[in-house]
């Protein structure tokens, strides 16, 4: 979706002509020419000869038709895919990111305390699975103590480095003496794959508030989201004054951790991001717990359906939770999930939990228990997921 561009009206550079009736404009056409040329009637069936090659004619007309409705389109920002886009975009000084690597802490542990420093270098490689993960920087291991933390960034950009768990990064590739062991001790975080057409058209969208240093909330909101894909959202208010608070949340719902708050400070904090005069604070959302607790039914007349509505129910649950999830100070609203479960195929629900809760601070919602039980079949009810 790209946001507030949803919202314009559409456009067809073709009018909105459908292939029927550009059929049969031709076919009219044709019959009235030949009453003007013959004076008499003419009436071309499905499968007369010249209908077929009207038809034949249609196709390859309405085919260049296409061509141009897209052609017009794909300078609009609506609709504007590929590297029609990334032209777009260059208008505005705008790039789309390129895939970024997941990062995470590395700790180093010595065999013994040393009387003098253990250097790390910058580099330094360090296996999980089959992925590699560097060092960034160079580090060293003070004398007298037996670790240090560095942190480090995988070697294969995109969202595979994401997701190792505490410890699970921990062959060391590059021999370093007097090492005994390394882990992560962080989940790896951040990876994203290149940026899509909707999320740069966002950000294309967002760009003239980031003509100059940021100030305005969608100047913040704009350089927020040039600093990494993998951010989903960002919620920015001023909580003291001269002092910016952005709350963001990453893809998935995921909460960022110290290091990335930091890594986006630091970001902002250049000169020709932000105003000399701005405190910005960085910050994570609030996790804000909610129960899923409802039981579905499905109209008898879908007897033959069960096994089939019954997943398509689960998953819409689930795409509830993802949407719940998915925006900063979204409030709880059973009503969604209700409509998608009616629109999965169920013909009534009751949900117990969760009850409409108004979300109005930096809060993210995530369930904590979720029981979806399926009550059986039940005459009549809502079964037309068009009817919504």
């Amino acid at each position: 979706m790209r946001g507030e561009l949803e919202n314009h009206p559409d456009v067809s550079f073709i009018g909105g002509l459908m292939f029927g009736e550009l059929l049969d404009e031709m076919t009219g056409n044709y019959e009235k020419k030949y009453r003007e040329l013959t004076g008499k009637e003419i009436h071309l069936a499905a499968a007369s000869p010249e209908r077929l090659l009207l038809y034949s004619c249609a196709l390859v007309l309405y085919q260049g038709m296409q061509y141009i409705d897209r052609a017009g389109k794909n300078g609009l920002l609506k609709y504007s895919t590929g590297e029609f886009l990334d032209h777009l975009a260059a208008l505005k000084r705008v790039w789309r990111n390129p895939e970024k690597a997941a990062s995470t802490i590395l700790e180093f542990s010595l065999s013994k305390e040393q009387a003098f420093p253990v250097y790390i270098p910058a580099g330094t490689r360090v296996r999980g699975n089959s992925l590699f993960f560097a060092t960034d920087r160079e580090a060293a291991i003070p004398a007298g103590e037996n670790g240090a933390c560095v942190p480090a960034v995988c070697l294969t950009p995109g969202t595979a480095g994401n997701g190792f768990r505490i410890g699970e990064i921990s062959t060391l590739v590059d021999p370093i003496n007097y090492i005994k062991s390394v882990r992560n001790t962080v989940e790896t975080h951040g990876g994203a794959e290149q940026e899509s057409d909707d999320e740069l058209a966002a950000r294309v969208f967002l760009a003239p508030s980031g003509y100059s240093t940021a100030g305005a909330e969608d100047a913040y909101r704009y350089w927020v989201k040039t600093w990494s894909q993998a951010v989903e959202d960002c919620y920015i208010v001023s909580e003291a004054p001269g002092e910016v608070d952005i709350y963001v949340l990453y893809k998935d719902g995921e909460i960022p951790d110290e290091g990335q708050l930091e890594a986006l400070k630091r970001y902002l904090e250049d000169g020709n991001r932000k105003p000399c005069t701005d405190k910005v604070v960085i910050k994570a959302p609030v996790l804000n717990e909610y129960e899923i607790d409802a039981t579905y039914f499905i109209a008898d007349s879908d007897r033959e359906n069960v096994p089939a509505i019954r997943k398509q129910v689960e998953a819409a649950c689930q795409e509830y939770i993802g949407w719940q999830r998915q925006a900063i100070g979204r409030d709880v609203n059973p009503a969604q999930l209700m409509y998608r479960m009616i629109h999965a195929g169920a013909c009534n629900a009751i949900i117990r939990s969760p009850a409409w809760q108004e979300i109005t601070e930096a809060v993210i919602s995530r369930p904590g228990t979720v029981r979806l039980d399926y009550g059986g079949l039940q005459d009549g009810g809502l079964n037309d997921a068009n009817a919504l």
